[in-house]
């Protein structure tokens, strides 16, 4: 006999409860209630529990049959045991089973039967009218449930089980093993994973189960349904994934995590760590030994990157320990399957925390970082446990720290590679060389991401460093547009530096070189500066050197000051920019030196064509990258190349992406960006953007560049008569300090033929056309034919009697060989007006031809326009065939038979972004909205892709 079975025989002297026969158990039997189904309880925290309450409903329908049996239920914290147990207490009420109830707990597991006195006082207490159950008489316990249940079938329903004392365990247990033979069904929750569990009565009850059930977490679909009919329209898409990510589905985290959410609002921290929940596992993981505690506490600490095993010895654990203890916290639903914290793990790291409070966390790391260390593990491992540590770190640790940072800096993770040198410098002393190198590359890793921090760090560096060649390699780390807009001081180290390293060299390095590009783009500010840039490039001869890195930097730099003087003339800007393309590998890296003036230069000069596929392939290498400003700084050179093109759409879209990342937002480094959407709103009319770059316009430092197109932007808006005047003096004004500086470029900035179209509007004709007469020559002597059709454009807007005619012949013939493409449509469209306004022919032959060019484009707004210039002769617009490039057809083809991008790009032996950027041009120039269209589009007699 075990002594769970002694114990259920035990007389009345040991078992402390009321007498069994007389009692008053008899009365008149429940009315049969109809068979109760799974769906009978529409509650929301039963969501995917029909398999559990199919068991419930048949274990109560055995127990009305006279057939009882024992359920037991098992599972991780929080998965729903209770809540099951509720739902079978209620449906057995229906049924008419009577209900005895009992709930354990840790702090009364030494009160003797006290859940057995649970279970039957209240029925004793009420059978016996007003007697007290502590006189009722005592007898076995078997006897007594024999006798209710035949009277009554009875649900015994016992929840935590694993907390109950031993000698109802015993109880139980006796009772389990025969409750077949009585219309009685036992239903009890255990947590797995509690010590509590592992006694032996509690295994022998979970042996003698006639059925088992083990919850599993909510999935999506389920978590999505709470978390909407819990918060309503709150409820996003955002809230919801995270809900389901940090709940992993257990019912108790996720309504926690809800809770929190209408209490303090919807925000990370709120489903992260809802304050609820920190309390019941601090109550759950009080009961588990000390290794569980330390192995969730190490698991939190050293995060998802630990293996298990590193985990076991930095918790001090032996084999046994930490093979039991994983066992345990996996039990308890607290680990993934990857042996890492799973759902709400930083509630558990707290609670965890709180029950280990001696324990060092320093230690903790540091334990981790030597382990790795000894096993010879890479410096990227090791370091991400020694910038957590506070304390002093040896010198291992410190050039472990160093170390790693390349790595990081290789795998696209600057901000790590930040995190790794800032740590190190705490422990470094405050001056000296060793300092100042490391503060140069932490402003290296901060160039990424944060340009203030790398122009500030940059000038800390430079005092600490002794050599020239030191301070110069400090200084080019930071691109001449980054440190045009950086304090004074900077500026000044560079005037100074560049001065001690030119003393000491007489034939210039690769060093003396990218100085000197920087010194002189900071020269440009000054007329004299950029008039000497102009004598330098002149000085290189026909073909400046370009086969060093430097030496094209310097190149691009002098070519930007070239451009901005409107000197050399566009063609030779262009022919020595392509030199430089050829030979610089397409790396995104280019934007943190003077090479990402090449967008400026090749578009002022109206050549941009080679300059787009290095940009692609640039963008392509920084998606593997987390340099955000690259990223930003490549979207902007981007922006920039499709609008001198004419793709205005296409433009404004990858432009948007660039302020999305911040471009617009930085104390240095925005100026690039900053040009290149004011030049776009200027293009496109476009107000969201115009209204974003207007704002934006205040951290534009001294860049006149940036302030002219601003100033430009601000007239362009100026509608009304009371606005004209003060807005065409401040442009007068501004014109004239752009000459005095000698940007005289109207590639650059066509401020001449805005100031005369405001002229015109206020009347004063004769000093309009003296000013675009002005842009116009300007434009001509510069020879980009983008400036020079805009100009002949603008002139003939301010003409009439037949010059305006031939003005625009002459623009049309000048953009026919322009790479901006609209500005041509543009063209047309002016010259289809005026001869329908004059009354002679050709006027649908120039609106087709802007209309085609407007599709070619992809420019609604100008499809738009030339389409309702047309009016019902748009139908005979001819094929958009010949807008498909050889290459958009073999994509638009291979689309069309439902290839997949991946399986487009392989046949095509192109990437998957150009299939991406093809599939775009081709819905625009065919007029459809996606792939799903392209099929019937291509079969339309307009659209033959053959040939």
């Amino acid at each position: 006999m075990t002594p769970s079975q002694g114990a259920m025989q035990m007389t009345a002297t040991h078992v402390p409860f009321g007498s069994a026969p007389g009692l008053g158990w008899r009365g008149a039997g429940p009315p049969s209630p109809p068979r109760v189904t799974a769906r009978d309880v529409p509650c929301p925290a039963l969501l995917e529990r029909d398999h559990e309450l199919g068991h419930v409903g048949h274990v109560l329908e055995a127990a009305r049959a006279g057939n009882g049996s024992l359920l037991f239920i098992g599972g991780s914290l929080g998965i729903g045991k209770s809540e099951l147990l509720n739902a079978c207490a209620q449906r057995a009420r229906r049924a008419g089973l009577r209900v005895l109830r009992a709930s354990c707990a840790e702090q009364e597991r030494d009160f003797e039967f006290g859940v057995v006195q649970q279970l039957l006082d209240p029925a004793l207490f009420s059978a016996a009218g007003q007697r007290e159950p502590a006189s009722v008489a005592r007898h076995d316990v078997h006897p007594l449930i024999a006798e209710m249940s035949a009277e009554q079938p009875l649900l015994i329903v016992v929840d935590d089980l694993h907390a109950a004392d031993t000698a109802s365990l015993a109880c139980l247990s006796y009772l389990g093993r025969r409750v077949s033979r009585h219309p009685v069904a036992i239903v009890v929750t255990v947590l797995d994973g509690d010590p509590g569990a592992e006694r032996l009565p509690v295994r022998e009850i979970r042996e003698s189960a006639t059925h088992t059930l083990s919850p599993a977490p909510l999935s999506t679909a389920a978590v999505r349904a709470l978390v909407r009919g819990e918060l309503g329209d709150e409820a996003d898409d955002e809230l919801v994934a995270a809900c389901g990510e940090s709940s992993a589905g257990n019912p108790l985290f996720l309504m926690s995590m809800l809770s929190e959410v209408k209490a303090t609002g919807w925000s990370t921290g709120a489903v992260r760590r809802p304050a609820g929940l920190r309390e019941r596992l601090v109550s759950c993981l009080s009961s588990q030994p000390t290794p569980v505690h330390r192995l969730i506490q190490t698991t939190a600490v050293l995060g998802e990157s630990a293996d298990t095993e590193l985990v076991g010895r930095v918790a001090g654990l032996d084999e046994c320990q930490h093979v039991r203890a994983v066992r345990v916290v996996r039990q308890l639903g607290l680990l993934n399957s990857e042996s890492c914290l799973g759902p709400a793990r930083l509630v558990v790291r707290a609670a965890a925390e709180e029950l280990t409070a001696g324990e060092d966390l320093d230690e903790v790391h540091l334990r981790a970082a030597q382990w790795l260390h000894q096993q010879g593990h890479a410096e990227r491992e090791i370091a991400r446990y020694l910038v957590e540590v506070a304390a002093p770190l040896d010198d291992w640790a410190l050039r472990v720290l160093r170390e790693a940072v390349q790595a990081e800096l290789e795998c696209g993770k600057p901000e790590t590679a930040a995190s790794y040198l800032r740590r190190a410098l705490l422990d470094s002393p405050p001056n000296g060389e060793d300092r100042g190198r490391m503060l140069v590359e932490l402003a290296t890793a901060e160039r990424s991401f944060d340009p203030s921090a790398s122009v500030r760090h940059i000038s800390q560096s430079v005092s600490m460093l002794t050599s020239a060649h030191d301070r110069a390699e400090a200084l080019s780390r930071l691109s001449p547009m980054v440190l045009a807009t950086s304090p004074a001081p900077i500026t000044e180290m560079i005037r100074e530096v560049s001065g001690e390293f030119e003393a000491q060299e007489r034939v210039p390095g690769d060093q003396a070189l990218r100085l000197e590009a920087r010194r002189r783009y900071l020269a440009m500010e000054d007329p004299l500066g950029l008039a000497d840039n102009v004598r330098r490039l002149r000085a290189l001869g026909p073909n400046p050197p370009v086969n060093t890195a430097a030496e094209r930097e310097l190149l691009v730099v002098l070519l930007y000051a070239a451009t901005v003087a409107s000197e050399i003339g566009a063609a030779e800007v262009a022919r020595l920019a392509h030199r430089v393309i050829e030979r610089e590998p397409a790396q995104p890296g280019h934007v943190h030196t003077g090479l990402a003036l090449l967008a400026n230069v090749l578009v002022g000069a109206d050549a941009p064509g080679k300059l787009s596929s290095w940009l692609d392939r640039a963008r392509g290498q920084q998606q593997s990258q987390g340099d955000v400003v690259a990223r930003t700084l490549l979207c902007t050179e981007t922006g920039l190349v499709l609008m001198s093109t004419g793709k205005l759409d296409e433009a404004l879209a990858v432009t948007r992406e660039a302020i999305d990342l911040g471009g617009l937002g930085w104390d240095h480094g925005n100026s690039a960006t900053l040009l290149t959407v004011a030049f776009l709103t200027l293009e496109t009319a476009d107000r969201d953007l115009m209204h974003r770059v207007l704002e934006s316009g205040g951290a534009t430092g001294n860049n006149v560049c940036v302030t002219a197109a601003l100033r430009l932007l601000k007239g362009s808006v100026a509608t009304d008569r009371r606005e004209l005047g003060p807005e065409l003096q401040r442009i007068l004004d501004l014109g004239q300090q752009l000459d005095r500086w000698g940007m005289r470029n109207p590639a650059l900035c066509p401020w001449r033929s805005l100031a005369a179209m405001m002229h015109h509007r206020l009347g004063d004709v004769d000093e309009a056309h003296k000013l675009i007469e002005q842009e116009l020559e300007l434009a001509q002597n510069w020879g980009a034919h983008v400036a020079v059709g805009r100009a002949l454009r603008s002139y003939a807007m301010l003409s009439d009697s037949g010059k305006d005619i031939r003005l625009l012949q002459g623009a049309i013939s000048v953009l026919s060989e322009s790479a901006n493409r609209i500005e041509l449509a543009r063209a047309h469209l002016l010259l289809g007006r005026r001869l329908r306004a004059a009354g002679r022919s050709g006027t649908e032959k120039h609106l087709q031809e802007a209309r085609g060019i407007a599709l070619e484009c992809g420019v609604q707004r100008l499809i738009d326009r030339t389409t309702a210039e047309l009016g019902g002769q748009a139908s005979a617009t001819p094929s958009r065939a010949g807008l498909l490039t050889p290459s958009e057809r073999q994509v638009a083809m291979l689309a069309r038979t439902g290839r997949t991008n991946e399986e487009i790009a392989r046949e095509a032996r192109i990437t998957s972004r150009t299939v991406e950027k093809h599939l775009t041009k081709i819905y625009r120039k065919l007029g459809v909205a996606g792939r799903a269209e392209l099929f019937d589009a291509l079969q339309h007699p307009q659209n033959p892709v053959s040939g």
